[in-house]
């Protein structure tokens, strides 16, 4: 046989081989699909036998979220507060106790270990909010690098404040929040809340349970601690920060933010720990 022809059997035979396995996987994926969807199915099941109706468009998966260790970045930090307080060098200041003091003639910017900040404008001109409170608070913070979501936007008496919450690669750190105040002339006033202060985290060992895992662990916990609730209204994946004294950065654990008729829970994706938040 000469070579050509030779040449164009092992094609076809490496074409077939890799249509087989591509059929193979599919299959595989497709199991393996119809298996996760039972599995969610009973679990709802299970809840809503003890009572408790589920929202199943509320539910949101965190299989592939790893607990995650964020080191404080004072270089980042600084970058921030620049962009924070605008024009005008930007001076740091080590208060001690992991405390750093940033400002300028716009203000200050105080920021604690952990990613705890306050920063006073007192009113500054230069930092009137052009285009509205909402839309200059969005831009202050794509100038400070940080990804995030707007809450609420609430107008009481002379204020206007606009809450954001921050996402880490698209996904929500529930414990990192962060409000503007803006006077009825629009002038920024004040900043108040938490963020993280870095770019880059390590992840640690461990991997968020499975959804159904996950809601059969929320039913242990209510029953545990005797709460009552009738329905689960949403079931939001994300990130809960907690601060690292000694090494000045933030440790993120997978979490479930569990919204109930009576009552919001953190659900810690690793442990399955239930934490009760407040009432709805």
């Amino acid at each position: 046989m000469e070579w050509r022809k030779l040449k164009n059997l092992i094609i076809f035979i490496l074409l077939m081989v890799n249509g087989f396995l591509l059929v193979l996987v599919a299959a595989r994926r497709g199991e393996s699909l119809r298996y996760e969807r039972s599995a969610l199915e009973g679990a709802v099941q299970v809840l809503e036998g003890s009572g408790i109706h589920v929202e199943p468009s509320g539910l949101s998966a965190a299989d592939s979220f790893a607990p995650l260790s964020a080191e404080r970045d004072l270089d980042r930090e600084l970058q921030m507060a620049q962009a924070l307080l605008g024009k005008g060098t930007v001076q740091a200041e080590n208060r001690g106790g992991g405390l750093y003091l940033y400002q300028n003639g716009n203000g200050e910017l105080s920021v604690r270990a952990g990613g705890e900040l306050s920063a006073d404008m007192a009113g500054n001109p230069s930092l009137l909010a052009d285009g509205g409170p909402e839309r200059h608070a969005a831009g202050l913070l794509k100038q400070m690098g940080i990804d995030a979501q707007q809450l609420t936007v609430t107008e009481e008496e002379q204020w206007t404040r606009v809450r954001f919450r921050q996402l880490w690669n698209g996904v929500p750190v529930f414990s990192c929040e962060v409000e503007f105040s803006y006077d009825c002339d629009s002038l920024l006033y004040s900043v108040h809340g938490t963020l993280l202060t870095t770019d880059s985290a390590a992840a640690e060992t461990g991997q968020a349970m499975a959804l159904p895992t996950a809601l059969l662990r929320f039913l242990e916990g209510v029953t545990a601690t005797g709460d009552v609730c009738s329905s689960i209204q949403s079931m939001q994946a994300g990130y809960r920060g907690t601060a690292q004294p000694l090494s000045g950065g933030t440790r993120l654990a997978p979490v479930w933010l569990v919204s109930t008729d009576t009552a919001q829970y953190y659900l810690d994706g690793v442990t399955g720990s239930l934490t009760r938040l407040s009432e709805s």
